[in-house]
C-alpha cells in the first residue's frame, strides 16, 4: 500500500519537472520574450490610461450614474450637456455658467506668447554657450542646472513684489514672465547640445560666401536643428498650458485666468459639477495629446539630441 501510495505522488513530481522544462523551453525562444515585453507594455499602458478613460467616461455619465455602485465603466446614454456647460454654452441647467472660452482664450494667449519668448530668448543664449568661449561660463551653465531644482512657488513672492513694483500684476505679461523664467533653462540646455552637434565648418563655410553670423544661424543651422526647435516648443508651450502656482498669484481678474484656474469653478461649496469637470478636464487635456501624438518623434528626437557622438 506505500508503494501504491508513493507513486501518484512520484507522478506527480515528474509531470510537475517535465512542465516546468517545457515552460523554460519556452521562454528561452525569441518570439516568448517578445510575448512577455508585450504583454508588460500592454499592461503599463492600461495603468497609465484607466485614469483618462475615468474621466471621459465621468464627463459623459448622466449625474445618477456618477455615483452609481457598483461604479459604471461605460455610461449607458452618454450625455454632452457637460461639454455644453463646460464651454459656456446654453444648457438646462441654469445654476451653472462657466465661461469655458474664455478661460481657453486666455491660457492659449499665455501658453503661445511663452513659447515665443522661450524660443527668442533661448536660441541665442544656447548658441553663445555652444560656440563662444568666456569668463564664466561655467558657472552659467551650473546656474541653468541648478535653476530646473527650484520649484515654482519659491519664485512666487519675488516675482509678486517685483510685478507690484513695474505695474505688471493682473496683467497677462506677470505670468508669461514668469512661465518662460520656469521653462527658460531646460531650453537652453536642450538646445545647446544640438548646437553643438552642428559642425562648425557649415558656419565658416557660409561666412566665407558673405554671410552673415547672423544669417548663417537663420539660414543654415536653425533649420538642421528643427526636431529640438519642437521639441522646446512644445514643452514650453504645455508648461505654461497647465500652469497653476503663478496663475493663481498673478492673475486677480476673473476674466483673465486661464484653465488652470477655471477649473476650480465646478468646485462648489456644498455641491461639485463632476460631470462638467471632468468634461472640461477633457478638454484640456487634447492639446497636450495632440501635440505629443503628432509631434512626437522630433519631440523624442531633440530631446535625445547631443546624447551621443
Amino acid at each position: 500500500m506505500k508503494g501504491a501510495s508513493a507513486n501518484p505522488s512520484l507522478r506527480e513530481v515528474e509531470s510537475f519537472v517535465r512542465i516546468t522544462q517545457s515552460v523554460r523551453r519556452w521562454m528561452r525562444k525569441p518570439q516568448a520574450e517578445s510575448v512577455l515585453r508585450f504583454a508588460l507594455g500592454f499592461l503599463a499602458t492600461a495603468i497609465y490610461l484607466m485614469p483618462l478613460f475615468w474621466m471621459v467616461s465621468t464627463s459623459l455619465k448622466s449625474p445618477s450614474e456618477i455615483f452609481q455602485t457598483p461604479p459604471v465603466l461605460v455610461p449607458s446614454q452618454p450625455q454632452i450637456e457637460s461639454y455644453r456647460s463646460a464651454l459656456g454654452l446654453p444648457t438646462d441647467r441654469p445654476e451653472l455658467y462657466v465661461t469655458g472660452a474664455l478661460y481657453f482664450k486666455n491660457s492659449f494667449i499665455i501658453a503661445a506668447s511663452t513659447m515665443l519668448l522661450t524660443l527668442a530668448l533661448a536660441i541665442p543664449a544656447a548658441y553663445a554657450l555652444s560656440r563662444f568661449n568666456f569668463r564664466g561660463k561655467i558657472t552659467f551653465m551650473l546656474f541653468l542646472l541648478v535653476a530646473q531644482m527650484l520649484p515654482a512657488v519659491l519664485l512666487v513672492i519675488p516675482l509678486f513684489v517685483l510685478f507690484k513694483m513695474v505695474s505688471l500684476y493682473n496683467t497677462y505679461f506677470s505670468v508669461i514672465l514668469a512661465d518662460t523664467a520656469l521653462a527658460l533653462p531646460f531650453a537652453i540646455i536642450i538646445l545647446r547640445t544640438s548646437f553643438i552637434q552642428i559642425p562648425d565648418a557649415l558656419e565658416e563655410a557660409g561666412m566665407i560666401d558673405g554671410a552673415t553670423r547672423l544669417q548663417v544661424l537663420w539660414h543654415i543651422v536653425l533649420p538642421l536643428m528643427r526636431a529640438s526647435l519642437v521639441a522646446v516648443g512644445v514643452f514650453s508651450f504645455l508648461t505654461a498650458w497647465g500652469e497653476f502656482v503663478f496663475a493663481l498669484s498673478f492673475l486677480a481678474k476673473p476674466e483673465l485666468h486661464p484653465i488652470s484656474i477655471g477649473v476650480f469653478q465646478f468646485i462648489g461649496m456644498y455641491k461639485t459639477q463632476w460631470d462638467t469637470m471632468m468634461a472640461f478636464s477633457t478638454l484640456v487635456a487634447i492639446p497636450a495629446v495632440f501635440a505629443l501624438l503628432f509631434l512626437q518623434r522630433q519631440f523624442i528626437s531633440g530631446l535625445t539630441s547631443g546624447s551621443m557622438k
